[in-house]
């Protein structure tokens, strides 16, 4: 379920202010690298508030977000899932205002990054890198390539300011002119100048590393606290999160880029980390498959598990799909074909990552322990329009799949034989000891009932069987009293 009334209304305003000139390498920097990641949707939300700009001007008019909705032909969900995006990837700031009678927003718009800075960045390159794949990600790298210019083989003749220009004599500077040059120079502190936003790049909570645990695993070995510095802890924040670096090992990765016990080299820090990810996990890309379940769609917060299927939730609502594959795996690795079938489920059908665990779980063990692409999808459009946000939710509906699967196979079987059950009165189950036990319950139900129809079937069967050599036997001897009549 949704809870966006609660933070939006279709009566809410807003107003749109950008934070700097937008131009055309941002419209197609936009475009060409953010699309793939943030989708169409959330492309479009930017692009419409954009368009709310007046040429040159740096504010827009008022507006409710029922003139959002309309615009865009989207629900006010829509808007504000996909806003969400937009915040998260740097391109929105969102600032909430709340009156008496009135709500409004102001939206924010950010340049994007600069294609260097894009294509530098350790979550986004990588990130787009596996939705693209290397051959469209090197394509779309050279679109922003330029040709590297020798200068050595040149002689600069520049100009410096102070060969062309010269300064004022002090007699020509009057005592009014100061006083005016003053004031114009000076700014009201209701009013900023626009600025060209630097390198804050992606915000990270803090709170989703443990910087204590690798503080106290540094000062075993003597490193002052102040080689920690803001830059330091925001790429170790997004090289914990792309390369799933554990806070002890991120200590060792860290004392390794060291200059002198009280500097760290961030370049030097990215190349350990990449190294240390290779060693571990070889030539394949990093993947985003290992989100877990958002707090607020879980059932089992706070809560222990009394019975089996509660266990069942709090594992799939703890554990990252890309976890929850290896251990079915038995801790193998797993194929890039499978990751990518995790990252379009949680991306291009936008499933949470619990009902993600479900869904393949739930495949895995009706397949042979194969993932069908063509069955997933299937099962994932139906849940996506189903809008499941909750674990319980999900199994509730495999286990409705499941019976209709098992009804179906049923009617076929009984078709083959004519409308007879088997000799046994029961299908045969050879998959029974790999299915979840959250689904053995639903299967032993369903087989229960299969058996009390086909009992009845056999039944029915039996007394007209019984009926019709009795009829047999009557016809037999009316025959013989003709006869011997006669």
């Amino acid at each position: 379920m949704s809870w966006h009334w609660k933070e939006l209304l279709p009566v809410d305003r807003y107003t749109v202010r950008t934070a700097d000139y937008l131009n055309d390498l941002d419209q197609k920097v936009v475009t060409l690298l953010y699309q793939p990641l943030i989708g169409t949707m959330a492309y479009g939300l930017y692009l419409t508030l954009w368009s709310e700009l007046e040429r040159d001007e740096y504010w827009s008019k008022e507006q409710t977000h029922r003139h959002l909705m309309l615009m865009m032909g989207v629900t006010l969900e829509n808007i504000y899932q996909e806003r969400k995006k937009l915040e998260a990837i740097g391109l929105l700031r969102t600032y909430k205002r709340k009156d008496q009678e009135t709500t409004s927003y102001l939206y924010e718009l950010q340049p994007p990054m600069s294609p260097q800075q894009f294509f530098e960045n350790d979550v986004l390159s990588v990130y787009i890198y596996n939705r693209l794949g290397k051959s469209q990600y090197l394509a779309l790298r050279d679109r922003f390539m330029v040709d590297v210019v020798d200068k050595n083989e040149y002689v600069e003749t520049t100009y410096s300011f102070d060969e062309v220009y010269t300064s004022l004599h002090h007699s020509e500077i009057v005592s009014n002119h100061q006083s005016e040059m003053g004031e114009a120079l000076s700014m009201s502190e209701k009013q900023e100048l626009l600025y060209k936003r630097g390198e804050d790049e992606l915000s990270f909570a803090k709170s989703s590393f443990d910087f204590e645990l690798m503080k106290n695993d540094l000062s075993s070995y003597i490193v002052p606290e102040n080689v920690l510095t803001e830059e330091v802890k925001q790429t170790i924040l997004r090289l914990a999160f792309v390369y799933r670096i554990e806070p002890l090992q991120m200590s060792r990765i860290l004392q390794q880029a060291l200059i002198h016990d009280d500097e760290v080299d961030i370049g030097e820090l990215r190349k350990r980390a990449q190294e240390w990810y290779k060693l571990e996990h070889g030539n394949e890309p990093p993947t985003l498959a290992m989100q877990t379940q958002p707090v607020k769609h879980r059932t089992m917060v706070k809560k222990e598990a009394q019975t089996e299927e509660e266990k069942v939730v709090a594992l799939y609502e703890t554990t990252s799909p890309l976890t929850l594959l290896e251990s079915r795996s038995d801790g193998a690795k797993v194929p890039l074909a499978d990751v990518k079938i995790i990252e379009n489920l949680l991306i291009d059908y936008q499933l949470l990552p619990g009902v993600v665990n479900v869904l393949l779980d739930y495949v895995l063990m009706r397949n042979n322990m194969k993932l069908s692409k063509s069955l997933i999808e299937k099962i994932a459009g139906h849940w996506a329009r189903k809008k499941v946000k909750t674990v319980v939710e999900a199994m509730k509906l495999a286990k409705e799949e499941y019976n209709q699967s098992e009804e179906r196979k049923k009617q076929i079987e009984q078709g083959k034989h004519l409308g007879r059950p088997p000799a046994n009165g029961r299908r045969k189950n050879t998959r029974r000891d790999t299915l979840p036990k959250w689904l053995l319950n639903e299967q032993a139900n369903l087989e229960q009932n299969q058996n009390v129809a086909a009992k009845k079937e056999t039944t029915k069967s039996f007394d007209e069987e019984k009926r019709e050599f009795e009829r047999l036997m009557e016809e037999r001897k009316l025959r013989m009293q003709r006869k011997g009549e006669d």
